[in-house]
């Protein structure tokens, strides 16, 4: 009779257990113990950003302006700004030319003058450093040493730049300004401040070349 007894309410406990076994496994019950209801994430899905999320945080929000396409504009930006910085000062130059040689223009028959470096008789430096001086650039007194202050380039002379001559003596000894193509101005010692061309017999196997002063 004990061992009915026993076998009796082992049978009821083995019952009971896995009732409470099958009822904990039901999906969304929530009395159930939390260790039945937690699931098993992995790395990828806890690094995805959840629907709402702020994606800024996730590092999918737009590219910081630091970034290579974000900086295709300050590039762009900059490039204009230097173009426009060359641009001026290229304007500057070609009217800073301009005056420049409308300036010396101003002189033409004013009488040739050993020494001279004023509009009452000038000799062809003392004529050249004067009209640069009237634009505010400083030449220095004598031919040659124009030539070496002034820069190579290459091509022919423009307006305004500097064009040098052997005459006289061995080396630079002569000095005029280009009007452009193959005119130039210059105190002459026959004829006075008078425009004359680079092709002409006499200028022509004497010319030494030209620099630029003003750019």
């Amino acid at each position: 009779m004990h061992r009915s007894i026993l076998t009796g309410l082992f049978v009821c406990i083995l019952w009971v257990g896995s009732s409470a076994a099958a009822f904990a496994s039901e999906p969304g019950d929530q009395g159930a113990p939390a260790v039945a209801t937690t699931s098993v994430t992995s790395a990828t899905d806890a690094a995805a950003p959840t629907a709402g999320a702020d994606l800024a945080m996730w590092n999918a929000g737009p590219a910081p302006a630091g970034d290579a396409d974000g900086a295709k504009p300050v590039k762009t930006s900059r490039f204009v700004h230097v173009q426009k910085f060359a641009s001026g000062i290229a304007a500057r130059g070609a009217a800073m030319a301009s005056n420049l040689t409308r300036n010396a223009m101003r002189f033409l028959g004013v009488r040739y003058s050993f020494g001279g470096t004023s509009p009452t008789g000038f000799d062809c430096s003392g004529y050249t450093q004067h009209v640069f001086a009237m634009i505010g650039v400083r030449l220095p007194r004598m031919a040659d040493a124009q030539f070496y202050a002034g820069k190579s380039f290459a091509g022919e002379p423009k307006l305004g730049d500097l064009v040098f001559f052997h005459t006289y003596a061995p080396g630079v000894s002569h000095v005029g300004i280009s009007l452009g193509g193959d005119r130039f101005v210059h105190a002459s010692s026959s004829h006075g401040v008078m425009v004359s061309s680079l092709h002409d017999s006499y200028w022509n196997v004497r010319y030494l070349g030209a620099k630029r002063v003003v750019n």
